[in-house]
């Protein structure tokens, strides 16, 4: 009886853990690697720059350095988010009004054979949210608008990629100067 009340519960940790990460991915592409590449620069560099054996940089010089990137990766996350946010938004108003249009789900509503069979397979048999059948044509209008939205992101977060690290690099020394009193990089 516990082994099973143990099982179950792993059960439910994994499935917990499969939404949450199923929920993860459906972010699109671009906001992943900006989450993944945030919280290795938040967790992983830090620690890498303070335990590196085969460096011989001071302890100061090592805190300094180790002090960038979190402060980098805060800066980044927020104004990525903040703008592919905004963004994102106006693409779904642009989309919503009917003044986005695509190709592909053009094609579709013209000729039905023009649908991807990946996407009549995943609505065959399928219900929305209100127990309507699901509508291939509009299962294929998301994925087009998700994938413009996800390579639009991608060239919004290359042109942004000076700007945010000019502004962290002028934060950086600020807050590298409260947390690391008589340092030795002045």
């Amino acid at each position: 009886m516990r082994i099973q009340k143990v099982i179950n519960q792993n059960i439910n940790k994994n499935q917990r853990l499969a939404r949450g990460l199923e929920k993860f991915s459906e972010q699109g592409g671009e906001n992943i690697a900006n989450y993944i590449n945030a919280a290795g620069k938040f967790a992983i560099a830090p620690l890498m720059i303070m335990f590196n054996p085969f460096s011989k940089e001071s302890k100061k010089n090592k805190e300094w350095a180790a002090i960038k990137q979190p402060v980098e990766a805060l800066v980044t996350i927020g104004a990525q988010v903040l703008s592919i946010g905004l963004l994102f938004k106006g693409i779904d108003k642009y989309a919503a009004k009917g003044k986005l249009n695509f190709k592909l789900v053009e094609d579709a509503k013209k000729d039905a054979s023009k649908i991807p069979q990946a996407i009549i397979d995943a609505t065959k048999d399928k219900l929305d949210k209100a127990g309507n059948p699901l509508d291939p044509i509009k299962v294929l209008e998301k994925n087009c608008l998700d994938i413009f939205k996800d390579r639009v992101g991608t060239i919004l977060t290359i042109g942004l990629y000076v700007p945010i690290l000019a502004l962290s690099n002028r934060i950086f020394p600020i807050i590298a100067d409260w947390l690391i009193k008589d340092n030795d990089n002045d």
